[in-house]
């Protein structure tokens, strides 16, 4: 069983940090143990800390404001954020400070950007089992090796234009993709083309789709965990890419820019639901409303995709999804069920 620490090397070098970088964690205070982990890690790499509890409302954030995030943009920080829920609310005055500079510096991909899994005591309690018990599942779920990356190569031979979704739930989707396009395997690179991991765990090869290339409905299969709120019960319908008609979901579609979708996730699917986005996307096929990724998209066709400072995963996977993969001549190629991937 890995510990703490092994957890907190395996987020270090998957960042590919240079010697001296400056980068920002930022977390729940009922993380604090793993962020000490972290820490102590990182000065041994002599990186650059700083220390940022999001949902902490005192004088600790007077020293938080526009000034100090423009100047760690001038020093190209990275960041690790904590994903953990069932946490006290986010800081009003965190929140504040979440700029549009300060998000575009990160959709450009300036520089790496991490988001971690980690438990906290009332998470457990929610999902009725024990700290230890959560802590145990995340950790083995985030270093396991991404079963799907096999695949990528084949996938990228057959020439994929489109893909058909169905589920006994009501999702029935056509997704259109660019023209030689690549699935990713979970690794961004910064505008820099240094390479690192951008979710932990991840478990999902995934790839953006047309702007306007989605049609049809996704029923949601897992319930989704927004800023403490649960949402369940959620259906999108799209028609040359926009959403038409939504169902649960007014209190998150806020934005024009997340009227689009900007990502198919592929995953196999587990009936073990955590409440928490990063980890139910990687126990199901899902997509995500938002901004696209350019990574695997031609440069000529990375303006045919939706971009936003926004990015909200869905997960829309079941055990019986099946999702069928046409070339451009509509012949069927490739079947992905929860069995794995089967070529023709």
């Amino acid at each position: 069983m890995s510990s703490i620490n092994d957890y907190a090397n395996y987020v270090v070098r998957n960042l590919n940090l240079s010697l001296g970088q400056h980068v920002e964690i930022v977390s729940p205070l009922e993380c604090k143990e793993f962020v000490d982990t972290l820490k102590d890690i990182l000065i041994s790499f002599k990186i650059n800390i700083y220390i940022t509890y999001n949902n902490e409302e005192d004088e600790y954030y007077e020293r938080r404001n526009d000034d100090f995030y423009n100047e760690l943009i001038k020093l190209q920080f990275a960041r690790i954020i904590i994903s953990s829920s069932f946490t006290k609310p986010k800081s009003e005055k965190y929140i504040s400070l979440q700029s549009h500079h300060l998000k575009s510096y990160f959709i450009q991909f300036r520089n790496q950007k991490v988001v971690v899994a980690y438990p906290n005591e009332n998470w457990a309690r929610m999902l009725g089992i024990t700290y230890l018990e959560l802590k145990n599942r995340i950790i083995d779920l985030s270093i396991r090796n991404n079963p799907l990356v096999q695949y990528i190569d084949d996938l990228f031979d057959l020439d994929i234009k489109w893909v058909i979704i169905k589920n006994s739930l009501g999702t029935n989707l056509k997704i259109q993709f660019s023209d030689k396009f690549r699935f990713s395997d979970g690794y961004l690179r910064t505008f820099d083309g240094i390479p690192y991991k951008a979710n932990i765990p991840s478990l999902e090869i995934f790839t953006s789709p047309l702007k306007d290339g989605v049609n049809g409905t996704i029923v949601g299969s897992k319930p989704l965990y927004v800023d403490g709120r649960i949402i369940t019960n959620f259906k999108i319908d799209f028609k040359n890419g926009k959403i038409i008609n939504s169902q649960g979901l007014s209190s998150i579609i806020l934005d024009e820019s997340l009227n689009y979708c900007g990502e198919l996730g592929i995953a196999y699917y587990s009936d073990f639901t955590f409440y928490n986005t990063l980890l139910d996307e990687n126990s199901a096929t899902h997509i995500a409303l938002g901004n696209s990724y350019n990574v695997g998209i031609k440069k000529s066709e990375r303006n045919k995709l939706n971009k936003s400072e926004y990015h909200i995963d869905f997960p829309i996977g079941t055990k019986d999804m099946i999702l069928e993969f046409y070339n451009e001549s509509g012949k069927l190629v490739a079947i992905f069920d929860n069995l794995g991937f089967k070529f023709y």
